[in-house]
């Protein structure tokens, strides 16, 4: 089956497991990375851990219907641009009109023909903006502060050209947010909401917001709220143990200065993650 031409994370919500496992796969055949979900509620964790650059969502479930949550995914400001098509057996107008008013972007009816897929899903291309980057994630990460960041490679190019063959305070952290996301992405498996990163003397401080992922916050929930923040934190530190090196390695090629220490903690109450580097000397800003 010939693919759209571009991957999207797709996230399919619908009661019907048979009807959602069937949309989804097709999805997938048009060369997508598709996650199902079987209801309303469990939905909303998911999509803040699977961040979908496209939803289709059924209108009628038990627990939490699709209008409802759609309105609940416009308040949130991470999923207030996202592109969400509504999926539905009422074929009329009233069913329409009410998808479109609670915050859809537009409506399908079942059975959805495959040329109506294949547009929904170039419906989210056709807002790609410079560099294969979409306006809707440059606002987000606008707002999240991610956008505060400087591909390695491109932090390379620029302090090669200059004379002092130095970064500014600004470029340097700029580069760590970077690397750090790459980090979590490529190493990790997961994307936090907000990363900032801080040059205090021969500190560096790292902070994540939005660090757990759904697993975690699913295992903080199923035991006792001691017991879950403490296997959690130990789960933690231990891969960053593991993967030291490699953040040992950003910092260096970023700062120019090696790094002494590296302490860390999370808090599972507020999802929020610091991380802090003590390094070998004050890193020198052009």
């Amino acid at each position: 089956m010939p693919t759209t031409g571009k991957t999207h994370r797709v996230l399919v919500v619908d009661d019907n497991r048979d009807g959602a496992d069937a949309l989804g796969l097709l999805v997938e055949e048009l060369g997508n990375q598709v996650h199902v979900t079987y209801g309303g509620t469990q939905a909303l964790e998911v999509a803040t851990a699977f961040r979908p650059d496209l939803m289709l969502i059924d209108l009628v479930m038990p627990d939490l219907d699709g209008c409802g949550l759609v309105m609940r995914f416009r308040r949130i400001p991470a999923f207030a641009h996202t592109r969400i098509v509504a999926i539905t057996g009422q074929k009329d107008e009233e069913h329409k009109s009410s998808a479109l008013k609670a915050g859809f972007d537009a409506v399908l009816f079942k059975p959805v023909a495959l040329s109506e897929l294949k547009d929904a899903l170039a419906s989210v291309v056709q807002v790609v903006g410079f560099a294969g980057r979409s306006p809707t994630l440059a606002k987000e990460r606008a707002r999240l502060g991610v956008d505060r960041r400087l591909p390695i490679g491109e932090a390379r190019r620029i302090r090669n050209n200059r004379k002092s063959k130095t970064l500014t305070q600004a470029e340097s952290e700029a580069a760590m947010c970077e690397g750090i996301l790459r980090f979590q992405e490529e190493y990790m498996g997961w994307r936090s909401e907000q990363i900032r990163a801080h040059f205090i003397k021969d500190l560096l401080v790292v902070r994540i917001v939005g660090a757990l992922t759904l697993a975690e916050r699913q295992l903080g929930k199923s035991l006792l709220p001691a017991k879950g923040r403490d296997l959690i934190k130990q789960v933690r530190t231990q891969l960053l143990e593991v993967a030291r090196p490699m953040l040992e390695s950003l910092v260096h090629e970023v700062a120019g200065v090696k790094v002494l220490s590296m302490h860390h903690d999370i808090s599972t109450v507020t999802a929020e993650e610091v991380v802090v580097f003590s390094l070998a000397g004050a890193p020198r800003f052009g």
